[in-house]
């Protein structure tokens, strides 16, 4: 796509410590923190609108002051902006609402567990049991490696070594964020980590009870509407209840109404593992013409 044709963005990055005070940097540094920020972006890019998603990046001379590189982007104006989710436009700010926020806030510390939401987002839980939630999209971006290897490239790596270090971002319409010398260190690439991954979902089904457990909630088995038997806990309380208080009548084949909970555990490198639930039994179809099944039957 013509770069006339697509969303432009300006943004700045720089590096202001002692070393950089005669606006002078390390060329092989410097040469690494633009390929990175370039394969950052359009890493995000392809992550968050797909493959064929094609972004742009010019570099413009850098201004007096602080050590500073101005980037010019180009990208598909219908798509996510990537910018913005990583904190690089937009108004770019250290809250957990970007990339950068998030992983300002994340620190050195390890993500054991990923977990999909009932409000649709991602919470992230840590070795010190402390967790953090954030919108898919930008959980998505802060746990891939590549795009963590990056940023360490572009922000925490040209300035290792260096006294009161400050990296620096200000989007085109002037809002500024800056990384101190301790923040810095946050951006390190995290190492090689096994991450369980808990998703979870809820569907309404017309099954029919093929074994049943008259003294407890597990070993339940029902069959679904496509034939495929499935083994089920049993959560809905009241349901037990009445079952064990003799008020449940069972009739073969009849048809109940449940909620089934699926819940994904997938642990990386290895096959996901799925458990499922009935968390409320919403109604008994009674067929008149069944015979009754009995509890000592």
């Amino acid at each position: 796509m013509d770069k006339n044709n697509k969303a432009k963005y300006v943004f700045e990055i720089s590096y202001d410590t002692s070393e950089t005070k005669d606006h002078t940097i390390d060329a092989e540094k410097l040469g690494a923190a633009i390929i990175g920020t370039a394969k950052a972006l359009k890493n995000a890019d392809k992550t968050l609108n797909g493959e064929e998603s094609d972004l742009d990046l010019d570099v413009k001379a850098h201004s007096e002051g602080s050590f500073v590189v101005e980037f010019v982007t180009y990208l598909n104006a219908n798509g996510i902006n990537p910018l913005t989710l990583l904190g690089f436009a937009g108004g770019a700010t250290v809250a957990s609402k970007t990339v950068l926020g998030a992983i300002a806030e994340i620190k050195s510390r390890t993500i054991k567990l990923t977990e999909k939401t009932a409000s649709g987002k991602t919470k992230l839980y840590f070795n010190d049991e402390d967790s953090l939630e954030l919108d898919d999209d930008i959980a998505k971006l802060v746990l891939n490696r590549d795009i963590r290897k990056d940023l360490d490239t572009v922000i925490k790596a040209p300035l290792q070594g260096t006294t009161d270090a400050k990296f620096k971002i200000k989007d085109q319409d002037g809002n500024e964020v800056v990384f101190d010398s301790e923040e810095v260190q946050s951006f390190k690439t995290p190492s090689k980590t096994i991450v369980d991954e808990i998703s979870e979902s809820e569907e309404t089904k017309d099954i029919r009870f093929v074994k049943i457990n008259f003294e407890g909630s597990s070993g339940w088995q029902v069959r679904l509407p496509d034939g495929d038997v499935l083994t089920v806990k049993m959560s809905d309380d009241r349901f037990l209840t009445r079952i064990k208080g003799n008020e449940q009548n069972f009739v073969k084949d009849d048809l109940f109404s449940v909620v089934i909970k699926t819940t994904k555990k997938h642990r990386t490198g290895n096959s996901p593992i799925y458990n499922s639930e009935i968390t409320r039994v919403v109604r008994h179809r009674v067929r008149p013409e069944a015979k009754i099944i009995k509890d000592n039957e």
